[in-house]
């Protein structure tokens, strides 16, 4: 038994959803939508939160926790005030992201996924955030801003130095963002 529920917004959103998918589909269709309703309540989706979300939707547990785990865009634990997202597939690593990687590892102190100790930056590893053509790029969101992460292409060790001084200042730099 879960101590977390789902909010009656949340639930009252699920059933005006419903309709919008063939009955035979809508709880499988309705995995991603409210897995990401779940974490803006939440703030990420754990095995407990994934457990709520099957629940609601009549479908496996293991199944949300399948969709939960692939998408890069759904944390299975807290993240830090800001989360710094490098994407480090085979295209950017031609183009210096192990470098970019490195560089945030070393100066954040903190591995994948892991969040520094005030717990103001999360620093993750993705394969692709859909910008490869600029590389290497990084993307940083927000906690409890809704907006879309703003995107960082073309880094060097330069220009990810200012971006790292920003967010340990508190602030996302919008100057140096596409």
């Amino acid at each position: 038994m879960t101590s977390k529920q789902l909010s009656p917004e949340i639930e009252a959103r699920i059933e005006a959803l419903r309709p919008r998918f063939p009955v035979e589909h809508a709880d499988k269709a309705m995995c991603i939508p409210v897995l990401t309703m779940a974490q803006e309540q939440f703030g990420h989706v754990d095995e407990e939160v994934c457990t709520l979300v099957a629940t609601a939707l009549n479908l496996p547990p293991a199944h949300v926790l399948g969709v939960a785990t692939f998408y890069t865009m759904y944390n299975n634990k807290p993240v830090g005030r800001f989360h710094l997202q490098i994407c480090t597939n085979i295209g950017r690593q031609i183009l210096g992201a192990y470098d970019v990687w490195a560089q945030c590892k070393r100066r954040l102190g903190v591995g994948n996924h892991g969040t520094t100790e005030d717990d103001n930056i999360t620093l993750s590893e993705v394969e692709c955030i859909a910008a490869c053509g600029y590389g290497p790029v990084a993307q940083i969101a927000e906690r409890l801003k809704p907006d879309i992460p703003l995107y960082f292409e073309n880094l060097d060790a330069e220009r990810m130095t200012k971006i790292l001084d920003a967010l340990e200042e508190g602030r996302v730099p919008t100057e140096l963002g596409s």
